[in-house]
C-alpha cells in the first residue's frame, strides 16, 4: 500500500473517532427535561390522587403530577398542600400566591415522609 492510500484510511478512522466521540458525548451530558417539558401522568384535585395514592405509592415515584389545591402552609423553599403535599419549588421560582389561595402545580413525586404524613413533589412550578 502507498503512503497515500494509507493516510486516506488513517484520516478515515480519525474522523469516525472524532464523530463517534462528539456523538457520544453529546448523549452523555444532554441537559435534562424541565417540568414544563415533561408531560405529567396525572391531571386533578390533590384530594383524588390521595385516594390513588393509597391504592399504591411505588405507581406513583419518579412520576410527574398536576394537583389543584389549597395552600396550607408556606415555607422557605415551597408550600404545602392540602396538609398532605409537600412541594418544593424549582430554584427559579418564586411563590406568589399566599396561604389559602387556590393553586394549580406541577412537580415530580420524590417520596412519602411517614414521620410527617407528607407526600413529597421536587421541581414544582406554579401553572
Amino acid at each position: 500500500m502507498s503512503f497515500q492510500k494509507k493516510s486516506k484510511w488513517i484520516l478515515l478512522a480519525i474522523s469516525i473517532i472524532f464523530i463517534g466521540g462528539v456523538v457520544i458525548y453529546k448523549q452523555v451530558y444532554k441537559p435534562h427535561k424541565t417540568t414544563e417539558e415533561i408531560e405529567a401522568v396525572y391531571t386533578g384535585s390533590s384530594e383524588k390522587f390521595i385516594e390513588e395514592l393509597q391504592k399504591g405509592f411505588d405507581k406513583w415515584n419518579t412520576k410527574t403530577i398536576e394537583l389543584e389545591g389549597t395552600i396550607t402552609s408556606v415555607v422557605n423553599n415551597g408550600f404545602i398542600l392540602d396538609d398532605f403535599i409537600f412541594c418544593q419549588l424549582r430554584k427559579d421560582a418564586r411563590l406568589t400566591k399566599k396561604q389559602q389561595d387556590k393553586i394549580t402545580v406541577k412537580g415530580t413525586v420524590i417520596g412519602y415522609d411517614e414521620l410527617l404524613n407528607e407526600l413529597k413533589l421536587n421541581q414544582c412550578i406554579i401553572k
